[in-house]
This record gives C-alpha cells, sequence and structure tokens, in this order.
C-alpha cells in the first residue's frame, strides 16, 4: 500500500494525465444524437421550482439486476452492525484517492469563491447571481440560503485544507447571515435582501429555512461557536412548532408559511406536501450538527427528530424504490422532484441516521432498495450517471451536477461496507474532473452535461448558470469533502480534518467532540496550533486525524 507521502508525490504531478485520459475516454465515447439545447441552462437544480433545459430526452429501457454493495465509535450504536471494514488490497486509481478531491477543491473550485466579487461588500454579503467568470450581475439581490451555502463551502474548505483565511471568510458570512437573514421579530428567514441587507417580503419556505441555517451549521460543526448554536435550535424549533411549519393534522413538516410566519403556504398550490421540507432539515443542518451538541439533551432531542423525519419519508413519499417528491403524485414520473438525487440523497440520509440508532430501523429498508437503484441510475455504456427515472423502465441520461455529486457520494459511502462500486466510480469521478470542471472560464462547475459528457449549453460569459438562485458552492465542496473522506478510509490512511474550536468557557464537554463529518471513526490524535482571533472570539486550530471509518 502506498503512503499518503507516495500518493501525493504520485499525484500532484501527473494530474494532467488523469485529465487527459478521461478526456480520450469521452471523446472516443460520444454519442452525436443529442438534440441541442434550450435558452437558459440552469438546468434541473435541486429546487424544482427552475425550469430545465430543453433538452430532447436521452433515454433508454432498464432493468433492475444488481443487489446493493466504519472507526470505531463506542459512543455511537452502529459499529456491530456498520462497523469498519476490510481496506481494498491494490492501490486506489487517481480518481479515487484522497489527495485528488482536495486538490480539486483547491483548483478548480475555490477560486471562484475567493475572489473580491465573490466575498461582497462587505465582506459576508455575497452575491447571488454572477457569471461564469465571476463577475457581478446587475440582480443584485440576496437569498440567504445562498448566502449560507457560500458559509458551508468556506468552513468545509477550511476543514479539507486547514486555510484559515476560509475560516475568516466563513465567519464574515455568519456575521452578515445572522444580523440580516434572521428575522429577530416573527422568527425564520427571510426569503431575499436587498444588497444592502434590508429585507423583501416573501413566503418562506421549510426548504428556504433549512438551507438558511446550513451555513450556521457548518460554522458550529467546525468551531462549536456558541454565538451560532441559539439559531440552530431555533430552526429545529420552528419546524416542529405546530403554530409554525409542523402539520400536527398530518404529522409532518408543512411546505412553507407566508411572510408573517403564521399561515401556511402550498409551494405548488396542489394539496400536495413536500418530500424536500421533510429532507432538507436532515441534509441541511440536523445530521451535522446532531452528535456534536455540547448539552446531551440537544443530542437526544435532535436524534428522535431525526427518526421521525426518516419514518415520514419513508411513509409518505415512498413507493416502488423511489421517494416521490410530492405525496400526491407517487407514481408519476416527470413530476416535481422525481430524479435520482432526491430519491438517493434520502437513502443516504436514512442511512446516515441508522448508523446512530440502537435498533437500526432503517437498515432493511435501505440495502433491500439502493443497490438495483444505483444500478438503474449508472449508464454503463458512457460510464456516468442518469438524471432521472423516466418511467417504469427507462432514465433519462445526461445529469445535473448536483443529482451526479449525489450519486457519487452514496456510491462511496457504500464502499466503506461492501467493496462493491470502485470501478464504476473510478469511471464516474472521472468524469466529473473531465466533464464538469469549466475549461472556458475557470473556477467551479458547470450545473449540467449530457450523456457524452458535453455541456448542456453553451452559456456565455455573463449567464449565471455557475452561481445563481439555486446554484452556489454547496454540492461541490460536499463532493469534494466526501470523496477526499472516503478515498483516505479506503486507502487505510488516517483522514485529516481541521476544526478551529471556540473558546466557550460554558462548555461541559471537554474537549469537543469531533466527527469525521457525517461518518463515524475513531479519533487517532489532536494537534492544536497557535489560537487566533477573528472578530471578537479566540479560535484554537486544530487538526485532528480519524481512522476506522463507516
Amino acid at each position: 500500500m502506498t503512503t499518503r507521502t507516495e500518493q501525493s508525490r504520485f499525484f500532484f504531478g501527473p494530474r494532467a494525465l488523469l485529465v487527459l485520459a478521461f478526456g480520450f475516454i469521452a471523446a472516443c465515447g460520444s454519442d452525436d444524437a443529442i438534440a441541442p439545447d434550450a435558452a437558459d441552462a440552469t438546468a434541473d437544480v435541486d429546487s424544482g421550482d427552475t425550469a430545465e433545459p430543453e433538452v430532447s430526452p436521452d433515454t433508454t429501457d432498464t432493468t433492475d439486476t444488481s443487489d446493493p454493495g466504519d472507526a470505531t465509535d463506542t459512543s455511537v450504536p452502529g459499529e456491530a452492525l456498520y462497523g469498519p471494514r476490510p481496506r481494498p488490497l491494490d492501490p486506489l486509481p487517481l480518481s479515487l484517492q484522497s489527495a485528488t478531491w482536495v486538490d480539486h477543491w483547491v483548483d478548480d473550485i475555490a477560486p471562484y469563491w475567493t475572489s473580491a466579487v465573490a466575498l461582497g461588500t462587505p465582506v459576508g454579503n455575497y452575491p447571488t447571481y454572477r457569471g461564469l467568470d465571476g463577475r457581478a450581475l446587475n440582480n443584485s439581490r440576496r437569498r440567504p440560503r445562498m448566502i449560507s451555502r457560500q458559509i458551508y463551502t468556506y468552513a468545509m474548505g477550511y476543514m479539507m485544507t486547514g486555510n484559515t483565511e476560509f475560516l475568516a471568510h466563513a465567519h464574515a458570512g455568519v456575521t452578515w447571515l445572522q444580523t440580516h437573514a434572521i428575522d429577530r421579530v416573527k422568527g425564520g428567514c427571510h426569503e431575499q435582501l436587498e444588497s444592502d441587507g434590508r429585507a423583501v417580503a416573501g413566503s418562506r419556505t421549510a426548504q428556504d429555512l433549512s438551507y438558511c441555517v446550513l451555513g450556521l451549521a457548518a460554522w458550529y460543526f467546525v468551531t462549536r461557536d456558541p454565538g451560532v448554536e441559539a439559531d440552530l435550535l431555533a430552526a429545529r424549533n420552528w419546524l416542529f412548532d405546530p403554530n409554525r411549519y409542523w402539520d400536527a393534522a398530518n404529522d409532518r413538516i408543512r411546505d412553507g408559511l407566508a411572510d408573517d410566519m403564521t399561515t401556511p403556504f402550498d409551494v405548488e398550490n396542489d394539496g400536495g406536501a413536500e418530500l424536500v421540507a421533510q429532507l432538507d432539515p436532515v441534509n441541511a443542518f440536523m445530521l451535522l450538527i446532531q452528535p456534536v451538541f455540547d448539552d446531551a439533551a440537544n443530542r437526544d432531542g435532535f436524534l428522535a427528530d431525526l427518526k421521525k423525519l426518516g419514518d415520514i419519508m419513508i411513509r409518505d413519499f415512498h413507493k416502488d424504490g423511489i421517494f416521490w417528491g410530492v405525496d400526491t403524485k407517487m407514481g408519476q414520473y416527470g413530476t416535481r422532484h422525481v430524479d435520482f438525487g432526491h430519491t438517493l440523497k434520502t437513502y443516504w440520509m436514512l442511512l446516515e441516521i441508522d448508523k446512530r440508532l440502537p435498533d437500526h430501523p432503517f437498515h432493511d429498508f435501505i440495502f433491500e432498495r439502493v443497490g438495483p437503484l444505483l444500478s438503474r441510475a449508472f449508464d454503463a455504456e458512457f460510464g456516468r450517471w442518469a438524471k432521472r427515472p423516466i418511467s417504469a423502465s427507462a432514465v433519462e441520461f445526461g445529469s445535473d451536477w448536483w443529482i451526479y455529486a449525489e450519486l457519487d457520494q452514496i456510491a462511496a459511502t457504500l464502499d466503506l461496507f461492501k467493496i462493491e462500486y470502485l470501478d464504476l466510480r473510478n469511471k464516474t469521478q472521472g468524469h466529473w474532473l473531465t466533464d464538469y470542471v469549466d475549461a472556458r472560464f475557470p473556477g467551479e462547475v458547470i450545473p449540467g452535461i449530457k450523456r457524452d459528457g458535453s455541456p448542456v449549453w453553451n452559456w456565455s460569459v455573463t449567464d449565471d448558470a455557475k452561481c445563481n438562485q439555486w446554484k452556489n458552492g454547496f454540492h461541490s465542496t460536499e463532493h469534494a469533502l466526501v470523496l477526499s473522506i472516503i478515498g483516505a478510509a479506503l486507502a487505510d490512511q488516517p483522514v485529516t480534518l481541521h476544526f478551529a474550536f471556540a473558546d466557550d468557557p460554558t462548555a461541559t464537554t471537554s474537549p469537543p467532540v469531533a466527527r469525521p463529518y457525517l461518518f463515524h471513526g475513531r479519533e487517532l490524535d489532536r494537534t492544536p496550533s497557535t489560537p487566533l482571533t477573528i472578530g471578537t472570539k479566540a479560535y484554537t486550530p486544530t487538526a485532528i486525524r480519524f481512522t476506522d471509518l463507516y
């Protein structure tokens, strides 16, 4: 087995060879029969409220044929069932190595988010809309959910690299978000802000609220800063309050509320309930911060909530292996949020919840279904992920960046339990580097590709396709983070992540609990550095090494 040093030496020189190799494969296997796309192509974004590019669907019949394919953490009951498994004996290919993904984030993702324009005026007031080359565009309104995603980008970028400049960028966004986006009068989070921070009245969905605090959760996870804990607890309370987002009659979270934070709001005005109202609280903040609260009552309460939301998603939105986007449209292909991204993200969230529950209530449900669905989502002929099922036997090929990222992430996670997807991921992850990384205007990834890996549209430099009301650095950053963590774990190397613990004299847990992102693992050691001051608080940068991930 090569060492981390040897792998780094292996990788940093010939990364261009990896890109060239996958580019050659893509060119040899290109699909010439795909129709041109329509004008605005921010792709089928994860919101579902933006029009898709009008691409002639590239579909085929599929048949489910395959079965589904951890880091000792004695405080978590998942070890006996999920535990750390034997790792591959052979060295991992470049596209699966940890260093590849840290380097990808540093070289391909971060530059788009570290320019003066990206950081905003004042710093932390990040623009929501920017062009392909990073320029500011005429639409100057801010979406708090996108400010929050950019905070996540910096916080997790720091966690991967240890570069404290990213901490300062994240802190500025946290300050701006807490000052302007959280409604201190009515509660909740404003839907939009003017460029100077003034609130714009509008409906407030549960999904928006969850993503509004995503950045606060990422900051809390990395720093354990008590200054954001109250807002995270308040977000949870608003979601489960029967006078706010909780629909007691139907035992689930409502789609949203009007600007008054009391009147229920139906997102599609169709009488149906939204999957994302249940899923995105899990995905955006609750799963990440649940195990690291200082107060055991908060840890236990959030875990019970996660179990509750898991039950709701299965009860109200699952049918025939798919999690349908609206409960009244189950079985209707082509409706809102019926794609491989939402379904497989739901399975991934259920899996990570299940690891934390003593009786593992979701285990059999997940593993009876997730393998065949991943096989259906994989385009074996072209070595890439597909976008969505369009009937019981056909899929639409090509994919949006966030769907592709989610599928890489769950396939990689499953490889921690059973080495089954290495060859598949070698193809899909290699194609991510050649297809999604923007070759025309460097920085960030493009929003969508066709089946052959070519862009779904020839965007102009002033198009907001890479930075808009639904696309920011969240998915590309999480993709790099997860693949870097799992790459190290599968190479049987320690995973090094960087934290910066806030000075908190009220904390009862010392040292603060740390986790390898959403995963479990055994902590090897901590290496603190000289404390630094950001704003008015002291933070101690601390490198922590984990092993035995699951």
